[in-house]
């Protein structure tokens, strides 16, 4: 156990590489799996380690070390719940990991739902812990591509597993119609079913209710206003600017507009045009109304100014850029590809300075 805990809190103080993070975690784990501390703790140092495997190499993350890591995540899940003394809220959130790395890919679901339906049949946890299941589920059925390369075959499993999962998660509301995490799960069923912006505002709509300042709820609306979706560019720019310019919203949704413009650029826009777009003017006016915004209502968030910073560089606002550089640190290196282009960048912008205008 000593050695998993150094594993996840020290060894990312000590900088090293994706690899030797990833040997680390997976001999921990492999050591904790041999003892005889409980399921829950050896499902977590499993979970870790493939995690740490798919952030270090993606795609390319060697099956067999996933294979003999992560095993027997399903059977220390499985054993956890049905360990009379863990708490729902800690199964829930041992679940939902578990849903969320697996993706419907594997039948983890099926493992688990005989002993959560068992322990906690009235609780809306457990419902929805089956919507969430079965929207991975259905997405993977789908495809991650455009419609007309979606299977006969692949479009009737999304559709049913998406009926499953509204099926899952209406009845979640019922028991519970305080927790927001169900309604942004349901604006996700509502993208896969579409039927109407109405039916998306309506989940969106509650969800801000009980959480006014539900970042991730305003992204799952701005994935819905995107072109290949639902929406347009000026749908996307008119809701990031409602973001910006509701009194009562706070905490990260003014940066919803900054998103707006990012997702819009990397996503619509040909690659040899992306710089040129944040130098537009009405681009890089967005941008500072949502950051003046998001300062206004952070005032000790030190860590956002070196996104700031790189929007004031790509869009040429040396003044700006100036004015954030004494801000930023050595860890702000990386987000302009290292120390030495960071020292030229600076030197740029100084040299700006002493421009007239």
């Amino acid at each position: 156990m000593i050695a998993y805990l150094h594993a996840r809190f020290v060894t990312g103080e000590q900088r090293l590489s994706a690899k030797e993070c990833s040997d680390v975690l997976c001999k921990a784990a492999a050591a904790l799996q041999q003892s005889s501390y409980p399921d829950i703790r050896k499902f977590y140092a499993s979970l870790r380690a493939v995690q740490q495997l798919y952030s270090a190499f993606g795609t390319n993350a060697d099956r067999q070390t996933i294979g003999t890591v992560g095993g027997g995540i399903k059977n220390y899940l499985v054993a956890a719940i049905r360990d009379e003394t863990m708490p729902l809220e800690e199964a829930y959130d041992a679940c939902h990991e578990g849903i969320e790395i697996y993706r419907g890919t594997q039948n983890l679901y099926e493992e688990i739902e005989k002993p959560l339906f068992d322990r906690w049949p009235d609780k809306s946890e457990t419902w929805l812990l089956k919507g969430e299941a079965y929207i991975k589920k259905a997405w993977n059925a789908r495809g991650s591509g455009y419609a007309y390369t979606v299977s006969d075959k692949g479009l009737e499993h999304f559709n049913e597993r998406l009926v499953t999962a509204e099926e899952a998660l209406e009845h979640a509301w019922k028991l519970n119609p305080k927790d927001p995490e169900i309604a942004r799960q349901m604006m996700t069923v509502m993208l896969g079913q579409g039927g109407g912006r109405d039916r998306m505002e309506l989940w969106f709509d509650r969800a801000m209710v009980l959480a006014p300042n539900d970042y991730d709820a305003c992204s799952r609306k701005l994935y819905y206003l995107e072109p290949k979706w639902y929406g347009s560019r000026e749908a996307m720019l008119d809701f990031g600017r409602e973001c910006v310019q509701n009194t009562n919203r706070a905490g990260r949704v003014p940066l919803v507009l900054v998103d707006a413009h990012w997702n819009f650029c990397r996503g619509y826009i040909d690659k040899s045009e992306q710089t040129n777009y944040w130098k537009q003017p009405d681009v890089w006016a967005d941008i500072k109304s949502a950051y003046d915004r998001f300062f206004q209502l952070n005032t000790n968030t030190v860590g956002y100014y070196e996104y700031y910073a790189w929007y004031a560089y790509q869009a040429g606002q040396w003044d700006v850029l100036n004015e954030l550089i004494p801000k930023l640190g050595p860890e702000s290196y990386y987000r302009f590809g290292g120390k030495n282009e960071f020292d030229k960048i600076v030197q740029l912008a100084k040299e700006h300075a002493n421009k007239p205008k």
